[in-house]
């Protein structure tokens, strides 16, 4: 170990420095914790099972009497991690300014999802999330790694720490998520083979500290070097800029990105007297290094503003500045321990009921020696010896007869019962339908709260878990303009888990100044925030959503829904082949027809966006001829119309016309007839008249030639 004088109020600069550092902040962290880390130890292994205190366990091993375990804390801690798990959060993100828009935190949000998906970090977020139920803490960290051994490009990684006890933390940090950390160490193992193939010239040398849980013996191996991995921040003086854009930027930093600026046409600002806008500042340089027992062996300066280790919290009490830490399984060991003495108790007596004694007089057993395991095997029949006196006659000696069974008090019961139900107090599931009398009814309503109340309980492990979650969602957006800055079709995953290919940091000429470039999806630019989405997880959400689809189907709007989302209906059902059906209806929508295109390969894009110009033109001339038809349709028919009601109108002429003679015609005979009728009328009339006055002269001539024969006859004198 190198004894090399320092001044502790100064940052370490040579590796010997450093090396000294690491191990006096080894030590200050070894201290603060060693009560928590005791008794985190011994909390893991109550929760394994360990229940018995050892002197009391080996006294009763020794007396040959049970020691039962009914380990109901495992399934306690299991049922609020399952929780955690069923409704896991996940990040989005949302543009805040900068540059940003909506489309790039899309992309950056599924660049994170992407990120997630490669490093199952699920894994890494349970292991913490557990590790904080457990023992009250738990880490996982951000690593940055290249895609393979041929390739420059390099992609983040989260990585679980397993052992939360190989972690030493700055004890300064207070937030939940250890955000506010200004150092960190963690104690790894290295195969051997690898340190020598890194690490040619250095001596293979183990770093021998280690605090509770984390002792010298649990890594000896032949196969595997103990190291250190040291972790710090650093103030560094640095200059601020301003950009022609309106960002503020360390000169660091646009000197790496420089390129990329100068494409974007985004420069420093300058004011009125033509020299830039800065001011001396300083920043935040992450150091890492890796430390052998003896010398640093490897030194890196890290991009980024945080150590990319993220912590993960249960109960936190400080108390006159003891800080202590614990899950939820040291509150459940005093009635664990209540509940596995009471059963063991209530078996060991119940176990000797079967070994009740056989009251028999001396003798009876004589020759019979299945007496001596009468209580343990079972016999059809017992026989034994009828005694006889000294003359042989029977003596009257009843036969053998088992003493009364020895029963269970009800004292037993009634205390394993109470002990179980202060159990399940304490591990804040008081409600448990176990434990209702029996036929109580219990609705469905009553069932939900008892839920929501065990929810609340332990909500603080959830939200805690939530925290972590959204402090690697802001490393990751720092990070990501470090470790994705070339132009490349990149990977992202959708909310609904649907991955696509887009292209990232690409130069595009803009649309409205020709000449002019800009970058698209470009990584580097803007400021984003973190939003944590909670509840039910995509595949919850997504059966519900299914069963919603269906009910909206069966409304007038189930046409419209068809035509335009059948895919998405059927991408959310749960049955083998859906995904496969969903893609094939995807395309019959323009929506999905869009997406489809962008998920294939770039030539194919190119194919496809061809083809589809070609159809747009076709489909153009075909809508032109079509309009053609139908003026040319319609001035024919406007002809037919003018000749079909000129034809008409002549038939029209022509039937009024026909119809105006026949009228006429009509009119001229009944004119005619009717003066036929009149001349005819006034005829006979003319010849009745002629009758009456021939018949009046007629009669007057007779009456003149009676009178003129009657003078005849008579004498002169007679008259007058």
């Amino acid at each position: 170990m190198p004894e090399v004088p320092r001044d502790e109020d100064v940052e370490a600069e040579t590796d010997e420095a450093i090396w000294l550092e690491c191990a006096d902040r080894f030590r200050i962290a070894e201290e603060v914790d060693s009560n928590n880390r005791l008794m985190a130890i011994d909390d893991l292994e109550f929760a394994d099972g360990q229940q018995w205190p050892d002197d009391l366990y080996n006294l009763r091993k020794i007396q040959r009497r049970p020691s039962l375990t009914i380990n109901m804390t495992a399934m306690l801690v299991r049922r609020v991690i399952n929780n955690m798990r069923e409704q896991r959060p996940r990040i989005k993100v949302h543009p805040v300014g900068d540059g940003a828009d909506i489309d790039d935190a899309r992309v950056a949000g599924g660049l994170i999802r992407h990120i997630e998906n490669r490093s199952n970090a699920e894994v890494a977020y349970d292991c913490a999330g557990e590790s904080a139920v457990r023992m009250g803490w738990g880490f996982w960290r951000i690593i940055g790694e290249y895609v393979d051994e041929k390739s420059f490009e390099q992609e983040l990684k989260i990585v679980p720490i397993r052992n939360a006890l190989t972690c030493y933390i700055d004890p300064g940090a207070t937030l939940p998520d250890g955000s506010d950390m200004q150092w960190f160490i963690i104690s790894q193992k290295m195969k051997r083979k690898d340190f020598k193939r890194h690490y040619p010239n250095e001596e293979l040398s183990e770093w021998l500290m280690g605090a509770a849980g984390d002792s010298q013996h649990q890594w000896e191996s032949k196969e595997d070097i103990r190291l250190a991995e040291y972790y710090r921040v650093r103030q560094v003086k640095d200059t601020l800029l301003k950009l022609t854009d309106g960002r503020t930027m360390y000169r660091s930093e646009f000197r790496r990105q420089q390129h990329a600026f100068e494409l974007a046409g985004i420069g420093v600002a300058k004011n009125e007297f033509d020299k830039e806008i800065s001011r001396p500042s300083t920043r935040r340089q992450v150091q890492w290094f890796r430390l052998t027992g003896r010398r640093v062996v490897d030194r890196r300066d890290l991009p980024g503003r945080w150590i990319p280790v993220v912590r993960c919290e249960g109960n936190v009490l400080d108390i006159n500045g003891d800080v202590r830490r614990k899950g939820m399984v040291r509150d459940l060991k005093d009635p664990a321990r209540m509940f596995n003495y009471w059963e063991t108790a209530k078996t060991e007596k119940l176990a000797l009921s079967s070994k009740a004694p056989w009251v028999m007089a001396e003798g009876q057993d004589d020759g019979h020696p299945e007496w001596d395991d009468a209580n343990q095997k079972p016999y059809s029949r017992l026989i034994y010896k009828v005694l006889t006196d000294q003359n042989g006659q029977p003596m009257q000696v009843p036969p053998p007869m088992r003493q009364p069974a020895i029963e269970v008090e009800q004292g037993f019961s009634e205390a394993a019962a109470g002990a179980a139900k202060n159990l399940m107090f304490v591990a804040g599931m008081p409600h448990e339908p176990g434990l209702d009398a029996p036929g109580t009814v219990v609705s469905g309503i009553a069932l939900r709260k008892r839920q929501a109340m065990s929810d609340i309980s332990h909500f603080q492990y959830y939200d805690n878990q939530t925290m972590a979650i959204a402090h690697t969602g802001r490393i990751l957006l720092d990070l990501i303009p470090e470790y994705y800055p070339e132009s490349r079709m990149q990977r992202i995953i959708g909310e609904d888990g649907v991955p696509q290919m887009v292209a990232i940091n690409q130069r595009v000429p803009k649309p409205e100044s020709p000449g002019i470039f800009e970058i698209k999806h470009n990584m580097s630019v803007g400021r984003y925030d973190v939003v944590m989405d909670t509840g039910p997880g995509y595949e919850t959400k997504r059966q519900e959503a299914a069963e919603s689809m269906i009910d909206l189907l069966k409304t007038p709007l189930g046409e419209a829904v068809v035509k335009t989302g059948a895919d998405l209906i059927v991408r959310n059902m749960d049955f083998p082949g859906a995904d496969d059906l969903a893609d094939r209806l995807a395309p019959l929508s323009p929506q999905g027809l869009q997406q489809t295109i962008q998920q294939l390969p770039k030539q194919a894009q190119g194919i496809v966006t061809a083809m589809q110009t070609q159809l747009q033109q076709a489909q153009q001339t075909i809508s032109q001829l079509q309009l053609e038809i139908k003026y040319k349709s319609q001035i024919e028919q406007g002809w037919m119309a003018v000749e079909r009601e000129k034809t008409q109108t002549d038939a029209q002429v022509k039937a009024n016309d026909a119809a105006l003679r026949a009228h006429q015609a009509a009119t001229d005979v009944h004119t005619k007839a009717q003066t036929s009728i009149a001349v005819a009328e006034i005829g006979a009339a003319g010849k009745i008249l002629d009758t009456h006055a021939k018949a009046g002269y007629d009669r007057r001539a007779q009456a003149a030639e009676l009178a003129a024969a009657e003078r005849a006859e008579k004498p002169n004198g007679a008259q007058k």
